[in-house]
């Protein structure tokens, strides 16, 4: 089925392409195809209508939780401009943005993967670990692969993934999160100081990405 969703304050494009996800593909103009939650997804905006492509019924409060889309962002707008009247700018220039509900795993790899890195360049190593890992979902879009799959890859394999000096921290990454050491339920149980510590034990991991993985997944 087509489902389309009234939004406010969202704009699909300032949502997907802010830096807080890699693996999308843009079709035209506010159209796009997106893997997540081990699904494809075909989305498009037309003014405030959000136009869900070819899902199945059941599948449309996962899409609606993905985007965040019943948190009242008027009010997060409010209470911001409260405490600092300078991000007014900044709020009028991305007044769409919405923070995704994005899987944990995959938002660790990839802020692994974005150290040092432009968006296409990230992108594209996502794309290349999805394919060689991952889950086919059509011809051109793969799902973000499990932990134990990206192990099976190994070192060498994700290297080849073109992910260079990241690879023993994709891999390291992986092992804490297989063996337990790295739990999202346990990291979401923290406050928000010992999360942060915690993302750093793992090989790699520094203030910035562990700050990343802490918006934009717990």
């Amino acid at each position: 089925m087509t489902k389309i969703i009234q939004t406010k304050d969202f704009l699909l494009s300032q949502t997907l392409e802010c830096g807080q996800c890699f693996h999308f593909n843009k079709i035209a103009n506010e159209e796009y195809l997106i893997s997540a939650k081990g699904k494809l997804l075909h989305a498009a905006q037309n003014g405030s209508d959000l136009i869900l492509y070819d899902i199945e019924e059941e599948d449309a409060d996962i899409w609606r939780y993905y985007f965040d889309l019943d948190r009242d962002y008027a009010k997060i707008k409010e209470r911001l401009l409260a405490t600092d009247k300078l991000l007014a700018p900044s709020i009028e220039a991305m007044w769409g943005v919405r923070i995704l509900r994005q899987d944990f795993f995959e938002t660790l790899i990839s802020f692994i993967i974005s150290q040092n890195q432009q968006i296409p360049r990230i992108k594209q190593i996502v794309a290349n670990l999805s394919k060689a890992a991952g889950v086919e979902l059509s011809e051109e879009m793969y799902a973000f692969p499990t932990a134990e799959a990206i192990l099976r890859l190994g070192v060498d394999g994700v290297r080849e993934c073109k992910a260079g000096f990241r690879s023993p921290y994709i891999i390291d990454a992986c092992e804490k999160y297989v063996s337990g050491v790295i739990s999202e339920q346990a990291l979401r149980d923290m406050s928000y100081e010992e999360c942060i510590e915690k993302l750093k034990q793992i090989k790699g991991v520094g203030d910035k990405v562990a700050n990343c993985v802490a918006l934009f997944a717990l």
